[in-house]
């Protein structure tokens, strides 16, 4: 079977697949005063959300496909609480009464929790470090309004019960592009993610990679291990090429489909397939993605990208940013955390390469890339596992 067919098969299982996978069990709206509202979601492992403000009365929570078990029944200052299933999400869309202005808030306190606060717009703001829960039963009214238990304070990661994998891209028989002087892509990667490896567990992280040394791993067991090990991000790293020796710059992306031809290209090269399979796989794509991941994935790229040009570009004069973009990498689709892919830079540019090969700039580009990723865990990561 050519790889293309196996490519597409392997989509549409994993589509099916990830049919159903979540269930909410609880919505419970809490009055803490008369400009405050709290909404507790409660799911039985939620692993990712996206938050969506349509309008000052109109917001929505998105998941991948969840059964919904919990009553929907409005409370307060809410209307209407509205369920929509898409073919790949679920979104609870909460109604607010328009004869207030709102600010919304919001907080993973675990696996299962999700907080909403509500304040209306004639209450003091609201401290962003503290969530108040409160103890709830079935016979709450307007009158009846439930005692706040002490606050929290959103629990901070631990580094330790985070995993990080790494994936080298290429290996063994599949050498990556080979640049100037024979330079080969997948050894430089390898020698970056062993870097950036090293920095994450200095710092306390649980890293693993998807291969450690010179060996040939496919694709579809790059997914597997990030699976295997619950990753909470993937990052593949990689070098570019171009038969234009002017082509230069480091590049992040995350997983998309998209109509750009230089992503679809560069894709098409990381999937090891004709650019012309690209049309088909993007389509797939469009029907897999969990919004909730894209979501996170764009931050992450964009975490990383600019924590390496912040830390490389002082000392490696002539360093293109290309910025961030989105493809359709086969490698990004199967894992069930934040994805990001990296093309470090040109192999084939004269003054890429020659920073490509040094041992210096591998080492500082792995210290961006980890920066990278510990800046957005820092800033995202409120659940303490």
């Amino acid at each position: 079977m050519k790889k293309a067919t196996i490519l597409i098969v392997f989509l549409i299982l994993l589509f099916f697949s990830n049919a159903l996978s979540l269930t909410l069990n609880s919505i419970n709206i809490v009055k803490i005063s008369q400009t405050k509202q709290t909404i507790i979601l409660k799911f039985d492992n939620l692993e990712n959300y996206t938050y969506i403000r349509l309008s000052n009365e109109l917001f929505y929570i998105g998941t991948n496909n969840c059964e919904v078990k919990a009553n929907l029944k409005p409370e307060y200052n809410i209307e209407n609480i509205i369920l929509k299933q898409l073919p790949n999400q679920t979104r609870i869309y909460f109604k607010l009464n328009k004869d207030y202005k709102y600010n919304i808030n919001l907080s993973k306190i675990n696996k299962n929790t999700l907080i909403i606060n509500l304040i209306s717009s004639d209450t003091s703001q609201s401290d962003d470090n503290t969530i108040k829960t409160a103890q709830t039963n079935s016979t709450q009214t307007a009158n009846n309004i439930p005692m706040i238990i002490t606050p929290v304070k959103p629990p901070s990661y631990n580094p330790k019960n985070i995993t990080i994998v790494l994936d080298p891209g290429h290996g063994g028989k599949d050498s990556g592009a080979v640049g100037i002087g024979g330079l080969q892509e997948k050894d430089v990667v390898l020698n970056i993610a062993k870097y950036c490896a090293e920095i994450l567990r200095e710092k306390g992280f649980k890293v693993v990679m998807t291969r450690d040394s010179d060996v040939f791993i496919p694709l579809l067991q790059r997914v597997k291990i990030a699976n295997d090990a619950k990753a909470d991000l993937f990052v593949s790293i990689h070098a570019n090429a171009s038969l234009d020796p002017s082509a230069k710059g480091m590049e992040v992306f995350f997983l998309n489909a998209t109509s750009n031809q230089k992503a679809l290209r560069i894709a098409a090269v990381e999937n090891d397939v004709p650019i012309e399979q690209m049309g088909t796989i993007n389509k797939i794509i469009i029907s897999l993605i969990n919004q909730a991941k894209l979501k996170e994935s764009a931050i992450l790229a964009k975490d990383v990208d600019e924590s390496i040009y912040s830390i490389t570009k002082p000392t490696y004069p002539g360093l293109i940013n290309r910025g961030i973009d989105q493809a359709p990498f086969y490698v990004l689709v199967g894992t069930n955390c934040p994805s990001i892919l990296i093309e470090t830079l040109f192999i084939t540019n004269p003054q890429d390469n020659s920073y490509l090969k040094d041992t210096n700039y591998q080492q500082t580009i792995a210290k961006g890339i980890a920066l990278g990723l510990i800046k957005y865990l820092d800033t995202t990561k409120s659940i303490d596992k």
